[in-house]
């Protein structure tokens, strides 16, 4: 079921826009090196939690658990700013490697086992997300590439599922991505 913006609920409506909103300002902060965006990074994830099981895109769900966890430790580690440093391309293809596994596991468990609404592709960006995040909390800047493909991907899912805003976010997400890239490597 396809929940369009004339039937969704003033309250959630209301919650998914301060998630985003809180998402949006995490990244900004994020991209200008102040470790205090992970407290608008651990708000915008509990938001986002609640949203997600409400239009049942699961993995995206048990993902912003996963941000919640990691804003914590992101908090912590980047208490005194947030500094880049490459790993090298042998991590980057393990994780890619053991991330498709995962990916395409828990897709099929997704689709056996819950009603999950789009199991491959919320599989997938939940999956990638994870080792997206990894990348970002340790500075290596090559985490912006995986969120280009992320961001592109979770559009749609996000915009399938009712949740506008949070499209919405995850183009702007896109575009910050693309600004990551250009100062990373441009």
């Amino acid at each position: 079921m396809t929940t369009n913006l004339i039937s969704y609920p003033k309250s959630e409506r209301r919650i998914e826009i301060a998630a985003v909103v809180l998402n949006l300002a995490y990244t900004a902060l994020y991209l200008i090196g102040l470790g205090e965006a992970f407290i608008l990074a651990f708000a915008g994830s509990a938001l986002f939690v609640w949203l997600c099981v409400k239009r049942n895109i699961l993995a995206e769900a048990l993902l912003q658990v996963f941000y919640i966890v990691m804003a914590v430790l992101g908090w912590l580690h980047f208490s005194d700013g947030i500094t880049m440093s490459q790993m090298p391309s042998s991590i980057h293809f393990g994780f890619i490697g053991v991330a498709i596994i995962v990916w395409i596991s828990s897709g099929v468990l997704l689709k056996k086992r819950t009603r999950s609404a789009h199991p491959f592709v919320d599989s997938f960006t939940t999956t990638f997300s994870v080792v997206a995040t990894l990348f970002m909390i340790k500075g290596d800047p090559y985490n912006w590439w995986y969120w280009l493909v992320i961001d592109a991907i979770a559009i749609w899912l996000y915009y399938k599922r009712g949740l506008y805003f949070g499209a919405g976010m995850f183009a702007i997400y896109l575009i910050l991505a693309i600004i990551g890239i250009v100062k990373e490597f441009l």
